[in-house]
């Protein structure tokens, strides 16, 4: 992005204008309406200007120096610490932070506090996605790029609405379109992606598995399997025949409602691709199963052939500016920097030296995720919580345990760039943190781009960027030694010892300057190009081939199986309801809830319903509708569409206490991250539909309508 900067109404240097930059590989100057109106938000009021304190938990927060409140979050922490041990303090982050401020929260907690209590708002949607590479693939993240979407043949988009969420890559897919692709969305909503689709599968939610199997079996059957390929650089195929044989078109057909002749359009189209593509995101990834969804989506690629090669391969879609990088700095579940693993002793033994710990300092277990964080807090086993760059009292499902968490903590930290989010409300210290053109630092997109974000405006007030908060708290602490940093580049260069050989993970050719002259794509040795758009090729002397990070250098197949929804439609509960984004706001709209031009986009919350049963139940368009499942409701404008299958309803969730009563619709919660321990998560839920027709009458806030808590599974 090219910005604009001039004195701004308070003399501060401020962005007065943002335009895409046309250099940039990832979007070649396109910008969608969020960041076409960066320069309104950063005008928008509401910016903390100082740090906040408050003394008693039923007393307003007053201004504090930020000097000051720093010195008071460190002392406290290290209080707790001494105190309660470790685990009585967690951490939870963003993967809106730079990579420099996701590094040195990951170094704080599980270096030198010496906890496994850090989660991420990554949790709530790349998870399952980097568990699922992990087991198929070796290690996390994608083995192509943007770059295959210029040479890709056929496209299978599935569990992601793409026009909405991903707009500015879409028009990228939708320029391959044009030139003769095609376009195979799966969804159970049509979307805005589903209506440019040359073939749409509208499934019954939580029917993933079932298409995704039923479309091996029928390339297998159509004899479409790339057997030299399996041959070569796979392992456990053998497996996959019989398991397949269970998943015959008019058995698939029947469990996810999709006639048996597009099952059989969608794997010939598939299976004669010269190239293909699979992008995907929340609608896979959030699934009592989501991991499994990843691996069966992987097992078409391996059968094909289809992978690290131009215009192939699996794609993960982030939702996130750097939950790539956070995800590459180890602050989920059992990570640490540069793919690296607790769970490991060498990975445990190599970070130990980086950070300078005494040999076995590392904890040997992986954190159990955000729902398990919070319940533990709530119980009283986690006494504080520093909150970086997030609004989980706002995002995180069944939200409840997050606020009896907050409410039971002895101490709360909250960081954030505005001063009023439902999350700040519970805070005890606020904490004022500078917005990305106001730092030094990089961010790593969905395809492994480096951009470097130079600091080009004043922060205001006493606002600091997060890594030097995190730094500035870790030395108060009694860390200084190993957290005094000159600047953001020093960070980076830390960072760059953490090459990986084992995954290819490799920054060594990406310094601070080189940053400064343009992107550059990992994995990227000293002396490499800046574009490095696949991975896991070695060149054995005869080529370049695939070989995975694996125990054996081959990518592995997974059977499996279809499972229920963990949470089916019943006689009291007879709805299912499902959640999503809207294109022109984001999260929990704390930042483009600010911005009018987006708000006329996006004006207001609704809840749409398929004709056939808004007839059944008399609503009309616009009415009032109560929604509500086992654990709260929701009051939301009708919008009657056939976008929506009968017996299936979708609600947006940005929209939350700021915005009025009863709106509230908790998106998700999501706790796989690691192959060796992971929990499942939870999309859709069942809920009840009623015409509300007059005002509710004004009381206690319920609990908005959420998603169950996740439950033990395969």
């Amino acid at each position: 992005m090219v910005l604009e900067v001039g004195p701004g109404p308070d003399g501060r240097r401020t962005v007065l204008r943002a335009d895409g930059d046309r250099a940039h590989p990832a979007n070649a100057g396109r910008l969608c309406a969020k960041g076409a109106t960066s320069a309104d938000l950063l005008a928008a009021p509401g910016r903390l200007t100082t740090a906040k304190v408050r003394r008693e938990r039923d007393a307003a927060p007053s201004d504090l120096d930020v000097d000051a409140a720093i010195t008071e979050t460190a002392r406290r922490l290290r209080s707790i610490v001494d105190t309660h041990g470790p685990d009585a303090v967690a951490v939870y982050v963003s993967g809106q932070l730079t990579l420099q401020a996701q590094y040195l929260a990951t170094k704080l907690v599980k270096g030198f506090i010496g906890t496994n209590q850090i989660e991420s708002n990554s949790r709530l949607c790349m998870a399952s996605a980097a568990s699922g590479y992990k087991l198929s693939l070796g290690a996390d993240g994608p083995p192509g790029s943007y770059d295959d979407f210029d040479h890709a043949d056929v496209f299978l988009v599935i569990g992601a609405n793409m026009a909405d969420c991903h707009p500015v890559l879409f028009l990228r897919l939708r320029d391959r379109l044009k030139a003769g692709a095609k376009l195979i969305v799966a969804d159970p909503r049509r979307t805005a992606t589903a209506d440019r689709a040359d073939l749409f599968l509208q499934l019954r939610p939580g029917t993933d598995l079932a298409l995704l199997n039923g479309l091996l079996h029928l390339i297998v059957a159509g004899g479409h399997l790339d057997e030299e390929f399996v041959a070569a650089h796979t392992e456990g195929w053998e497996a996959m025949p019989a398991f397949l044989a269970g998943y015959p078109p008019e058995r698939v057909a029947g469990i996810t409602g999709i006639a048996e002749a597009d099952l059989r359009r969608a794997a010939e189209l598939i299976g004669t691709a010269r190239t293909w593509m699979s992008c995907w995101t929340m609608g896979l990834n959030q699934s009592t199963h989501g991991t499994w969804n990843t691996n069966a989506l992987i097992n078409l690629h391996l059968a094909t052939g289809a992978i690290c090669r131009p215009g192939s391969g699996p794609f993960s879609l982030t939702g996130q500016p750097n939950a790539m990088g956070g995800r590459e700095m180890g602050y989920l579940g059992s990570g640490l920097p540069g793919q690296r693993s607790v769970l490991v002793p060498q990975d445990r033994a190599f970070t130990e030296t980086v950070w300078g710990l005494p040999a076995g300092t590392l904890r040997a277990e992986a954190g159990k995720g955000t729902v398990e964080m919070f319940s533990r807090m709530a119980q009283g086993r986690i006494k504080a919580c520093w909150i970086i760059c997030t609004n989980p009292v706002a995002s995180v499902g069944n939200r409840r345990t997050v606020i009896e968490a907050l409410e039971a903590a002895e101490l709360v930290v909250v960081q954030d760039a505005f001063a009023e989010t439902e999350t700040t409300a519970y805070a005890d210290i606020v904490l004022p943190a500078a917005t990305w053109p106001e730092t030094d630092g990089v961010m790593v997109s969905s395809e492994r781009t480096l951009t470097r974000l130079a600091s080009v405006a004043d922060p205001p007030g006493q606002a600091l960027p997060d890594w030097r908060l995190i730094a500035r708290v870790a030395a108060e602490m009694g860390y200084g030694e190993a957290f005094t940093y000159a600047d953001a580049a020093e960070v980076f260069a830390e960072i760059q010892r953490f090459a990986n050989p084992q995954t290819g993970y490799d920054l060594r050719g990406v310094s601070y300057e080189r940053l400064q002259g343009g992107p550059v794509q990992w994995p990227a040795a000293p002396g490499g190009d800046r574009r490095n758009p696949i991975r896991y090729l070695h060149d054995d002397g005869s080529g370049p081939r695939p070989r995975f990070p694996t125990a054996g250098g081959r990518a592995v197949f997974f059977a499996r199986p279809h499972l229920d929804a963990a949470e089916l439609p019943d006689e009291d509960y007879p709805f299912v309801l499902n959640t999503g984004r809207l294109p022109h706001q984001w999260h929990t709209m704390t930042k483009t809830g600010k911005v009018a031009k987006l708000n006329r986009l996006n004006p207001r919350p609704f809840v749409e319903i398929n004709p056939a049963d808004a007839q059944a139940l008399a609503i009309a368009e616009g009415d009032r509708v109560e929604v509500a499942s086992r654990r709260g409701r929701a009051v939301l404008p009708a919008v009657v569409t056939d976008r929506v299958m009968p017996g299936a309803c979708f609600a947006p969730f940005h929209f939350n206490d700021l915005f009025g009563e009863y709106l509230s619709i908790n998106a998700v919660t999501s706790d796989a991250v690691d192959p060796l321990s992971f929990q499942p998560e939870l999309k859709v839920c069942a809920v009840t539909l009623a015409r509300v027709p007059t005002p509710d009458v004004p009381g206690p806030r319920p609990a908005p309508v959420a998603a169950a808590e996740p439950r033990s599974g395969a």
